[in-house]
């Protein structure tokens, strides 16, 4: 699989000063409100997200760039984790961070052989965020 970096075309997209603090108003609101999920949220056996998941992500998020909340803000899995969905140049990005802490990244492309996931069972902060910047691979 071939990837490139739109980590630069990111820069340009930092919003005006009001614009950033509302941004970060609404997405503190909702990351806010994920906190506050109780299990059975979704029904019965769906649980809310996990001290680990949310750990990594506040880790995650602290010092993020503002331009890129939009590909960060997460929602609750069922199974007590998070997950970040985004599109940008025709392919599709996950990053899910499982109820333990790692971290599940995958790049959907429009030809289904070119793929990819990775799953990490140690990640770090860095990691996520050089997959939310460019995609794979994150070395």
């Amino acid at each position: 699989m071939t990837t490139r970096s739109t980590y630069s075309s990111n820069l340009d997209k930092q919003a005006s000063g009001d614009d950033q603090a509302n941004a970060k108003r609404v997405i503190d609101t909702h990351i806010k409100d994920l906190w506050e999920l109780e299990d059975g949220w979704k029904g019965e056996g769906s649980l809310a997200p996990t001290a680990p998941a949310k750990a990594f992500f506040e880790s995650y998020w602290d010092g993020l760039s503002s331009s890129y909340w939009t590909e960060s803000t997460p929602s609750a899995t069922s199974a007590g984790g998070l997950s970040m969905q985004w599109e940008r140049d025709k392919r599709g990005y996950t990053a899910d961070i499982l109820p333990g802490g790692e971290l599940q990244l995958t790049v959907t492309e429009t030809n289904p052989a070119d793929n990819a996931e990775l799953l990490i069972a140690e990640p770090t902060p860095i990691m996520l965020r050089k997959f939310v910047m460019r995609g794979l691979p994150i070395d």
